[in-house]
């Protein structure tokens, strides 16, 4: 009648062994835990909604086995796009979001005219100054498939969750929204320089100025201090 140790070992399998279904998980639930029976099992499975589709395409998150993960406090988790736009010679501009999904704040924005995966990494390094965040969600863009962002994940032990096809991550979404709308949208680019500096003007008042509805009408920074005082 306590059902939370067999999801618990539902989670632990499924997150190691994502195209494993009932059978087989039943097999190694069994190991562990010899007085479980098969219709108790198949009850919990389907509970959780861990059936497995049909695999269409490669995709990384094509099928998440498990809830995405939910950020309880500041620096738990961020999400990072990319946006682009163009400055005045018709030149393109890819600029690099990062948000915190608990306060909104934004870590950072890096504009360039290209970035790579590993110049992602060391824009990474630079924001968090050693204090990283547990996990980063991101799309499934090759530079953040790569070698670099894989192996510069696993080395300072962060969790990337990709977001399923087609499914864009919301929080990340509005906040683009935003850049667009009250930054991009409002300024001329005369160069990389130029639109550097319009970025970084607007990225410090959405952080420190500007009220945000979700916080309660406070901007992200004085959120993000109102939860660190509270820890």
């Amino acid at each position: 009648k306590n059902d939370e140790p067999i999801r618990e070992k539902f989670e632990e399998l499924v997150e190691k062994h994502r195209r494993f279904g009932h059978p087989r998980l039943f097999v190694m639930i069994k190991r562990d835990m010899p007085e479980v029976n098969h219709k108790r099992t198949r009850r919990i499975y389907r509970e959780m909604r861990l059936q497995i589709g049909r695999r269409k395409r490669k995709k990384l998150g094509g099928h998440p086995r498990l809830p995405a993960t939910q950020a309880t406090a500041p620096n738990e988790i961020w999400a990072i796009d990319f946006m682009f736009d163009y400055i005045e010679s018709g030149r393109r501009l890819k600029v690099l979001t990062a948000v915190d999904e608990f306060a909104k704040e934004s870590p950072g924005i890096l504009v360039d005219h290209s970035i790579r995966g590993v110049d992602v990494t060391a824009f990474l390094d630079h924001l968090a100054c050693g204090s990283y965040p547990k996990v980063i969600r991101v799309d499934q863009g090759t530079e953040f498939t790569s070698r670099a962002m894989l192996d510069w994940a696993y080395k300072h032990n962060i969790k990337l969750e990709f977001t399923r096809v087609r499914k864009p991550n919301q929080i990340i979404e509005s906040f683009n929204s935003r850049v667009r709308d009250e930054c991009l949208n409002e300024h001329a680019f005369f160069s990389l320089e130029d639109a550097r500096t319009k970025i970084d003007d607007w990225h410090w008042q959405y952080n420190n100025i500007n009220p945000h509805s979700a916080l309660g009408m406070k901007s992200p920074v004085e959120f993000a201090k109102e939860q660190r005082n509270m820890l």
